[in-house]
């Protein structure tokens, strides 16, 4: 997957971007949208390299989000996640309990996780509150898809998993007789 326009809007309200190398939080220097690689006291850039450092950075989380999560995403949810990363890094995400509960589909448990990395030097900060409400927010927005038209090799069990639901939830949703029985080109309701 690769993040949304959505998803880069998030970190870009979050990071905020600065032309001057500074100190962040966690005493690391940072520059443009919260870059840190090679960065030096004193650093100038321009927009347009902060932009490109953006875009630089965004790839390795989303790469990192594409590896260490072994189930289904929503774009939103992979949006979250990508922006979750970006701030706190992927040696803490991969070795953290959210993804752990991710990983176990325990997607309600995954998202009430992001809620907890509020500290920077053991200091709880508003701004990484804000950041992680509006995170947690974006990973628990349903989809707008409300309909999937079955396509050849599909079986509600796997429509049901890629979607996020139950096959008895699309059976009642659909009153669907036979569950083993669905047809290409047919629409499945998914709420």
């Amino acid at each position: 997957m690769n993040i949304s326009k959505n998803g880069i809007d998030l970190i870009k309200k979050f990071e905020g971007c600065r032309l001057t190398a500074y100190k962040c939080p966690s005493m690391v220097y940072t520059i443009g949208y919260g870059h840190t690689s090679g960065v030096k006291k004193g650093q100038k850039i321009t927009q347009k390299q902060a932009e490109a450092f953006l875009r630089e950075d965004i790839k390795k989380f989303e790469n990192g989000v594409n590896k260490y999560v072994s189930v289904p995403l929503t774009q939103n949810q992979f949006d979250a996640l990508v922006s979750f990363t970006y701030n706190c890094g992927l040696t803490a995400f991969k070795n953290s309990t959210l993804r752990k509960k991710l990983n176990a589909k325990d997607y309600t448990g995954a998202g009430k996780e992001l809620l907890r990395w509020n500290k920077a030097g053991g200091v709880v900060l508003d701004g990484l509150k804000r950041r992680r409400k509006a995170e947690k927010a974006l990973f628990d927005k349903i989809p707008v898809q409300s309909v999937y038209v079955v396509k050849s090799g599909d079986y509600l069990a796997k429509i049901a998993k890629e979607h996020n639901t139950t096959v008895d939830k699309l059976v009642k949703i659909n009153n669907i007789k036979n569950p083993d029985l669905i047809k290409i080109g047919q629409k499945i309701k998914l709420k």
